[in-house]
């Protein structure tokens, strides 16, 4: 396991105890664009990569004959065997994203969702995720697209602080949130998918006030912008974040971060 791995894996052992646990709804309505995309069925076998706590499974649990979900954390794949122990369809194994065991065997379709970014080489991890589809079958995924206004402002507040990698992996690149889609379908292209497409749906997530934000983005891949940042500074990050929270209100209470939710689908 490389450092950046070793590095990743450790920082989602962290997540695992609250990730999807702040009462904050985010991952459920990803997982449900990428199900309505995928349109999984009876008889289907689905390899979900990059697991986390089993938002995607969930919703596969009722309609597959069998889900595989994999994720690098071991504290997120004990959990989520945990909460899936009732259903006998859904496996859950620690493992890597960029490169499927092939003894998983193969499958009907693989989803990835909020994952690709993550990985180092996006058109070698879908090359080998198409490995691991029959003819036919199909790759989904799900990553971001442009923020609104209010979550531009926030993420701003953290740019100065974060390392280059960090940085870039959300100003630049093909995965980025600013990246076209065109882009992004060409690294499906390159990787062998043809019947390649984008849809985009909008994120609205709403917070009951400031502690729950920062309780969410503690808990999510937003912790590696809070540790980016020196702790003696984090009160006026939090200050400044709340300043921008406080000019979003939702309308039946809290405040509200709109994002969008790019799905790219590929035939293998």
């Amino acid at each position: 396991m490389s450092d950046e791995v070793a590095r990743i894996a450790a920082m989602f052992d962290a997540l695992a105890p609250t990730y999807d646990t702040t009462g904050v709804i985010f991952f459920g309505p990803i997982a449900d664009g990428l199900i309505e995309i995928l349109r999984p069925g009876p008889g289907q076998r689905i390899l979900d990569l990059g697991c986390g706590r089993g938002a995607v499974l969930a919703r596969l649990a009722p309609t597959v004959d069998t889900a595989v979900g994999i994720d690098i954390s071991p504290e997120m794949v004990a959990r989520s065997r945990a909460a899936f122990a009732p259903w006998p369809n859904i496996r859950v194994e620690v493992g890597d994203a960029r490169d499927p065991d092939p003894q998983l065997g193969l499958f009907n379709a693989v989803t990835a969702s909020l994952v690709l970014f993550f990985l180092p080489d996006p058109v070698a991890a879908l090359r080998r995720w198409r490995d691991r589809l029959t003819t036919g079958g199909r790759c989904v995924i799900s990553i971001f697209g442009a923020p609104g206004a209010a979550w531009q402002a926030v993420d701003e507040v953290f740019l100065p602080y974060l390392p280059a990698q960090l940085r870039d992996a959300r100003t630049a690149g093909p995965l980025s949130p600013s990246s076209p889609d065109s882009t992004v379908e060409q690294l499906f292209t390159a990787a062998g998918y043809t019947d390649v497409h984008t849809v985009a749906r909008p994120l609205d997530t709403r917070f009951a006030g400031i502690e729950q934000w920062e309780q969410f983005s503690w808990s999510t891949g937003q912790r590696a912008m809070w540790l980016a940042v020196p702790e003696p500074e984090r009160p006026a990050v939090r200050a400044t974040v709340t300043d921008i929270l406080r000019s979003s209100p939702h309308p039946d209470g809290g405040y509200v971060l709109s994002q969008t939710v790019r799905y790219i689908s590929g035939v293998a």
